[in-house]
């Protein structure tokens, strides 16, 4: 006959050894849990895998009619400072040490547990539980070791690599974001689309940092491949220099459809009586002006940065995003967002105000600077007095809040880097519509009251704009 005390002491001396098994992978992860995405995600799986362990231990000593308490919270650790943070990737070599470590101990304990409990006619259940986290751990550990691997070469990882590739295993995709970057590699125009439309509609919030993993980790040849689809330079989260490749070449062949088909217009006009002619007429000519003018804004200014287009569209009202300087590289990373009236009828206007905010930041900071137009949503339009600034704003802070978190994802990761949000006149609304439905969209925020304004290079509005986006001013 089994001796039971024997067996309770046995038993509590192996639980209260190997209770703290999972405690260092799981304080690993939660340090990096901010990142979001999957590796959150991971952080409450690590959480309850580390809570089903003691439980199956408390189990194991309840069966000799023991009473076990093991207490010892994992602390909840705060995002780093700075709105483009990353982690040191020695993070995740650590992390897989100790995921294989505890599968290792684990394995023994529940082989042990086994026999213990099968000897004295118990279930077996909580040596079952434990070999099950043991096997998961393992199959874990693995996992990161493989993808580490393949990782680019970098002491400091991105918070979208960690969150969409590191630990994409783990996170939702209501969205179906994946299948249709997997179809993007592969050459699927329609796939560029809807991707497109998600983004619009802010379907996915973290669709940018999954664009920015996925980019990332693309073989060459995909790169190529996706490079000329159409539009594919409007997604949120590619690199800089990779949307303004893109927009460009975009830009031509837009250039040549709607050239092709304004002479086919013309020529359709003069033979035939339907009415609808002459308005497709207007509006296709309509559309390559702005191209042009466009164009006449891509037009590099000496003394000035290349500028970068990020976004554009010449539908509707008109969308253009352009920056003096990389976004993606910049110490401060400025975000204009202008107010009544603009749009591409009023682009140089817009253009010139942050080609003048990036020369007086940049004389004042000594730091790469790069600053950012965005009218890429329809400002409110004055109308014989009429107009909606509210409904505008609401849509403009949605898509306002995408084209930061795609800023965000691209950015080479940086505790010192800062993105600053200036809302000039209405454009302010649109701004707080934007910093209400997402939290850390930008380290600073800068409100111009209504009106046009002086935006000389000597004025002091500008001048004093500059001196707090650089922070040498009055907060």
């Amino acid at each position: 006959m089994v001796d039971q005390t024997a067996s309770l002491e046995r038993v509590t001396a192996i639980a209260v050894e190997h209770h703290t098994a999972l405690d260092q992978a799981t304080r690993l992860v939660h340090a990096i849990a901010w990142t979001g995405g999957g590796t959150s995600a991971f952080a409450e799986l690590m959480t309850e895998q580390r809570t089903t362990l003691r439980m199956a231990l408390s189990e194991s000593i309840s069966l000799f009619s023991g009473t076990p308490e093991f207490t010892s919270p994992i602390p909840l650790l705060p995002r780093p400072m700075g709105t483009f943070a990353g982690f040191s990737r020695d993070v995740l070599p650590s992390l897989a040490g100790e995921l294989c470590a505890a599968s290792r101990s684990l394995l023994e304990i529940a082989g042990f547990l086994l026999d213990e409990l099968s000897s004295a006619g118990k279930s077996d259940r909580p040596a079952r539980i434990i070999a099950d986290i043991a096997f998961w751990s393992g199959e874990q550990a693995e996992k990161l070791r493989e993808r580490l691997l393949r990782l680019p070469p970098g002491k400091i990882l991105s918070a979208s690599l960690a969150a969409y590739w590191m630990f994409g295993d783990h996170v939702d995709d209501t969205a179906d974001a994946e299948p249709l970057l997997a179809r993007v590699s592969a050459g699927d125009p329609a796939a560029v689309d809807t991707l497109l439309g998600v983004q619009h509609r802010v379907a996915d919030l973290d669709l940018g940092a999954r664009v920015n993993a996925w980019w990332t980790m693309q073989p060459p040849k995909s790169r190529m491949t996706s490079l000329g689809l159409p539009g594919f330079g409007g997604l949120h989260g590619l690199p800089g220099v990779v949307r303004n490749s893109a927009n460009r070449e975009f830009l031509q062949v837009e250039q040549g459809l709607l050239t092709h088909d304004l002479h086919r217009l013309g020529a359709s006009v003069m033979w035939q009586s339907d009415r609808d002619l002459p308005r497709s007429w207007d509006r296709v000519n309509g559309q390559l002006k702005r191209l042009e003018k466009i164009k006449s804004a891509m037009t590099p200014v000496p003394g000035y940065p290349d500028p970068m287009l990020l976004g554009f569209d010449v539908t509707g009202q008109g969308r253009l995003t352009v920056s003096w300087g990389d976004p993606d590289t910049a110490q401060t990373t400025v975000i204009f967002v202008h107010g009544l009236n603009t749009g591409l009828a009023d682009a140089m206007t817009s253009i010139t105000r942050a080609q003048l905010l990036w020369r007086q930041a940049s004389t004042m900071a000594g730091t790469p600077v790069a600053c950012v137009t965005w009218d890429g949503y329809d400002a409110p339009l004055v109308d014989f007095g009429a107009f909606s600034p509210d409904r505008n704003a609401h849509l403009g802070g949605q898509a306002l809040t995408a084209f930061c978190l795609g800023l965000r994802a691209a950015h080479t990761p940086s505790t010192s880097a800062r993105n600053v949000l200036i809302g000039h006149g209405d454009g302010a609304l649109t701004v707080h519509r934007a910093l209400a439905g997402r939290a850390g969209l930008a380290d600073d925020v800068i409100i111009i009251e209504r009106g046009d304004g002086d935006w000389r290079p000597e004025s002091a509005a500008l001048r004093d704009v500059a001196t707090i986006v650089n922070g040498s001013g009055p907060r």
